[in-house]
């Protein structure tokens, strides 16, 4: 797959700083490699991220890294699914993981009622 092996050879996180330069580069081949495959692009680049290393952060460095240094760009459809991860931080993921938890332990009289 091309995003292990870009991502291998772009090396791992710097300290405790993210590697904005590096992903950026990942996601830009990836861009590249497969034009309109934006969401599989996107979804290997996730994939390929260290365990440590939050999606949504990650998504916020690049963006931030691609409006501050000019030349390649990533596609408009790429740069708008990337806007749509960076919004999605760990303690809005951890509101909505609570929610689902709940109603899978209370579920509601209706849903009980749809199964008669």
């Amino acid at each position: 797959m091309v995003a292990d092996t870009v991502f291998a050879s772009a090396g791992s996180r710097v300290g405790a700083g993210i590697p904005a330069a590096a992903l950026f580069d990942l996601l830009l081949t990836l861009d590249t490699h497969r034009q309109e495959e934006d969401r599989l692009n996107l979804f290997d680049w996730v994939m390929a991220l260290p365990a440590d290393l939050d999606p949504a952060l990650a998504a916020r460095a690049v963006l931030d890294y691609q409006s501050g240094h000019p030349g390649p760009v990533l596609s408009a459809p790429l740069h708008r699914l990337l806007d749509i991860v960076s919004q999605f931080s760990p303690s809005r993921l951890a509101r909505f993981a609570g929610e689902r938890r709940r109603s899978r332990l209370h579920p509601s009289s209706s849903f009980e009622e749809s199964l008669i």
